[in-house]
């Protein structure tokens, strides 16, 4: 992603839309001279109410990261923008990673979504920062928690939707958490680049011709200091 050049961090996404148009969305920001925040969301319901309700999100995501330094506050005042005009009475889960630079530490805010993989040299791929807040956009003034990590050069945290872990193959059986703790151990990749496409060809393995029913959006970040 070009507005993270020179941040030490390698950022590769994919999003795959489902069989209908679809209502997963990330976003990239450099949000700061030291902060870059990335975001996944995943919004209820398909077609395009939830299209619209992903555009408005976005708009809300973009926003909020200018104003706002920390990621549970982004999460809150989007959530609660969400909430004052919600008549379908819709919502998104979001994850939002803010990282900070100068200090080599992330900090996550998660409203409903996925926890995310990290792994790095000597690390096998574990779930980190699990959700701890209900979903965004149904009732205003919800209390959102967050987390924080010192990163090691080669940490990489993934994020996901649940396209990836609930995609299902001939015989209806999920892809699941642990194959893609495995999928990370076995071929973690070079960069992100080859984190995501990694997960991509598992998936696709082990839907082997089954129809994609949901969106499928991974976000690979690579802290990478010095290089």
């Amino acid at each position: 992603s070009s507005c993270t050049t020179g941040t030490g961090l390698d950022i590769h996404a994919v999003l795959k839309p489902g069989q209908h148009v679809g209502g997963d969305l990330y976003e990239v920001l450099r949000a700061g001279e030291h902060r870059v925040m990335v975001v996944l969301g995943d919004v209820s319901g398909k077609g395009i109410p939830a299209a619209l309700f992903m555009a408005v999100t976005v708009t809300l995501v973009r926003s909020m990261a200018h104003q706002y330094a920390r990621p549970e506050e982004i999460v809150r005042r989007v959530s609660d923008e969400l909430a004052s005009h919600n008549p379908r009475m819709m919502f998104v889960t979001l994850a939002c990673l803010v990282y900070d630079l100068q200090s080599g530490q992330v900090t996550c805010a998660n409203a409903g979504h996925n926890p995310m993989a990290l792994f790095g040299p000597g690390k096998p791929p574990r779930f980190v920062f699990p959700s701890t807040s209900i979903v965004a956009g149904l009732f205003p003034g919800n209390p959102v928690c967050c987390e924080s990590m010192d990163l090691a050069p080669g940490d990489t945290l993934v994020l996901f939707s649940d396209g990836v872990t609930e995609a299902f193959n001939k015989e209806e059986e999920l892809f699941g958490d642990a194959q893609l703790l495995a999928q990370l151990g076995r071929e973690p990749g070079q960069n992100a680049a080859g984190t995501v496409s990694s997960i991509l060809q598992a998936v696709s393995r082990h839907a082997a011709g089954a129809p994609q029913s949901d969106d499928i959006s991974i976000v690979a970040v690579r802290y990478s200091p010095n290089g």
